[in-house]
């Protein structure tokens, strides 16, 4: 006995085949965005702009830093939170601050220091954000 399967026929080439095809690949799915990290940040940085308010280019990729480190832990201290975005302790508290007035995070005070994490609301949004 042979291992050998013979070879399927070629599709014909009518005009249902080619339509067949078409509509095939219109009904796929889209492949998924990337995971990559800086995709990751791209989409995190449009999802803050207008109507979130967020019109100056420094302060966005900031806050989106900020937001991909907390989407990354579950909870961070001010002072974590300013170093996952490369800020100063001014520039971050200001930041931290921005995120809270906008509802993105709760803080919770424990002994000298502020503990952030995302707000429910923030983490459902930002699923669909990052997975596109």
């Amino acid at each position: 006995m042979s291992d050998i399967t013979p070879a399927t026929p070629a599709a014909p080439d009518t005009l249902a085949a080619r339509f067949a095809q078409r509509l095939v690949a219109r009904d796929a799915p889209p492949p998924p965005p990337s995971q990559e990290p800086a995709a990751v940040l791209a989409r995190v940085q449009a999802w803050l702009t207008p109507p979130e308010g967020v019109r100056d280019a420094r302060t966005l990729v900031r806050l989106a830093r900020m937001l991909v480190a907390l989407m990354e832990q579950p909870e961070l201290d001010t002072y974590q939170l300013q170093a996952a975005a490369g800020l100063s302790w001014r520039a971050g508290t200001r930041m931290s601050v921005e995120l809270l007035d906008r509802g993105l995070t709760v803080r919770e005070r424990r002994g000298r220091f502020f503990y952030h994490r995302l707000t429910r609301t923030a983490e459902d949004a930002l699923l669909l954000v990052v997975a596109g």
